[in-house]
């Protein structure tokens, strides 16, 4: 608060100047506004002097993306000027000018926001300012859970983290400089961190209490193959309840589904290992009973109290619920098992769209719900030896049973907008794998990366994948093109746009896909009329039309 008070008083005294001094008019007047979207040079000049003050804008990188524009509203907010995330040019001579006295050895009018300097300590476990990696987005999910805002959990320790560490540091009694040291990290991962708005001096919750309205922060049911920060958000508040004792990795597996359904069982809910908004809330809630050691402590085994609810009701728990994204061992012996009575599946230890299908098809052949998911009972009569074999007769190679390939996809705020050659192709190689959520149908599929160039040459992964897309399309040929939301290996979603037409040459000879398809990312328009003057250009139309539709700005 006195470094914004500083700040606002200097932003009034260089404002005063401008008007009087030559010299600080100057400042103002041969800039021009940068904005988001913005490139070059002068943004990458923007970032650095935020940076030198202590604004995090995600990159010096010389792109006006959202972190430099969230970095640019918070410089306006502390200087009292217009928020608007458009660096103009009183924006930009105030910050100039502010660089400049923030660097100055002779006593600084206006300081930047984060100043850790000679405070920094050597203790290697300490993490600080310009930290980056797991261990910053485990330490940015404690504090969210606590209600310490850090911004965005992208395990960047950036000026929100800085402000939320200072935060709970002084909530708790510590010293408040910004530094996750080892004492810092004890309390905030333990059962006595006081939460924000909780009274420091009072006994502290042996849950570490946290308000029971951050269960409207749920967006999905939690459950095995999840991933997100939701998930880390869970895990993060299971292992402060003594619950939870793995790695936080926001990977819904059976460590999770053993750490749940303990906390349910000790907190009289009904232990199905999920976590809707019941379990959220009282997860959440104040009077969260913490592990006392009576109940599982999430030990990686997955033999506890009643199964995932997946809609069959028998009472085995010997198996957790595998479904569209699970993977690793479990897997590999589920896909084993359907391959031994002769349904089309690989053994690959990743349950994609053929592994849905072909549960789809045990289930229908043995009387279960065909759902796809692979809950305790389908698991229980495929490892009996009593599960029926794939009907031979049946037609289950053109059969796409239903809700296979339906998914909820990513969030629109999850989804950027990527540019191919600066951002995109370099992350890519032959052979990776890139899931497409079409978001007019909820239907997705994994293509595999088949060669890179002015676009992404794919292939479907198997021919359900195929099966899948071709719904998507309206069961025909279209040349599109369609946009598409496409995760990449890295874990970026970006907006894209496809076909399912055939062409040319293939590696994957058994996907019942006769070719390749292309798949487009964001080029810059001026080279995509040289390059690609027709269907080139139609996939950058569909592309920044479909970013406009979402986010109401228009890209050149």
């Amino acid at each position: 608060m006195k470094i914004q008070q500083h700040m606002k008083r200097a932003a009034a005294l260089l404002t005063a100047l401008m008007l009087m001094c030559p010299f600080f008019s100057a400042l103002a007047a041969p800039y021009v506004t940068l904005q988001y979207g913005s490139r070059g040079d002068a943004v990458l000049e923007l970032q650095r002097a935020l940076v030198s003050l202590g604004y995090d804008t995600n990159g010096t990188d010389g792109k006006f993306g959202r972190g430099t524009e969230n970095a640019v509203k918070q410089y306006q907010k502390a200087m009292g000027l217009v928020v608007d995330g458009k660096a103009g040019a009183k924006t930009l001579g105030l910050l100039y000018a502010s660089k400049e006295s923030a660097g100055s050895s002779s006593g600084s009018t206006v300081p930047p926001v984060i100043s850790v300097g000679a405070s920094t300590s050597t203790n290697p476990n300490t993490l600080k300012y310009g930290d980056s990696g797991s261990r910053v987005r485990e330490l940015q999910t404690a504090l969210k859970v606590l209600g310490y805002n850090p911004g965005i959990v992208d395990g960047k320790f950036g000026a929100g983290t800085h402000s939320a560490v200072v935060a709970f540091q002084k909530a708790n009694g510590l010293t408040a400089d910004g530094l996750a040291g080892t004492q810092t990290q004890n309390l905030l991962y333990s059962k006595a961190a006081q939460s924000s708005g909780s009274s420091s001096s009072g006994s502290s919750s042996s849950s570490g209490s946290v308000s029971s309205g951050s269960a409207a922060g749920l967006t999905r049911t939690l459950r095995s193959g999840c991933s997100g920060s939701d998930v880390r958000e869970v895990q993060t508040r299971l292992k402060a309840l003594g619950y939870y004792k793995l790695n936080i990795d926001g990977i819904y597996g059976n460590g999770t589904i053993a750490a749940v359904k303990a906390f349910q069982k000790n907190n009289k809910l009904t232990a199905d290992g999920l976590v809707g908004k019941q379990t959220y809330a009282a997860l959440f809630g104040s009077s969260a009973n913490p592990n006392t050691g009576s109940s599982s402590s999430s030990s990686g085994s997955s033999s506890t109290t009643t199964p995932p609810a997946t809609g069959e009701s028998d009472s085995s728990d010997s198996y957790p619920t595998l479904s569209y994204g699970s993977s690793g061992a479990s897997v590999k012996k589920l896909q084993q098992a359907l391959k031994d009575l002769k349904y089309n599946v690989g053994v690959d230890g990743q349950y994609g769209a053929l592994t849905q299908s072909a549960v789809a098809a045990f289930q229908k052949q043995n009387g279960l719900t065909a759902d796809g998911v692979a809950g305790s009972k389908t698991q229980e009569l495929l490892y009996s030896g009593r599960g029926k074999e794939a009907d031979p007769n049946a037609d289950s190679n053109m059969a796409l049973p239903d809700g296979v390939g339906t998914a909820s996809g990513p969030s629109k705020s999850k989804v950027q907008l990527l540019h191919w050659f600066n951002e995109v192709k370099g992350t890519l190689k032959s052979g990776d794998r890139l899931l497409v959520f079409d978001p007019a149908t909820n239907l997705q599929w994994t293509l595999r990366v088949y060669s890179r160039g002015r676009h992404c040459d794919s292939e479907p992964l198997t021919a359900t994948d195929t099966r899948i897309m071709y719904k998507a399309f309206g069961n025909k040929n279209s040349w599109g093109p369609k946009a598409v939301y496409v995760k990449l290996p890295d874990g970026r979603w970006t907006v894209a746009s496809t076909h399912n037409v055939p062409h040319e040459s293939q590696s994957i000879k058994d996907n019942e896909f006769d070719g390749h398809l292309c798949v487009h990312f964001l080029r810059d328009m001026d080279e995509a009329k040289k390059n690609d003057p027709n269907y080139g250009v139609q996939n950058q139309n569909a592309i920044r039309k479909k970013w406009k539709e979402m986010t109401g700005i228009t890209v050149d």
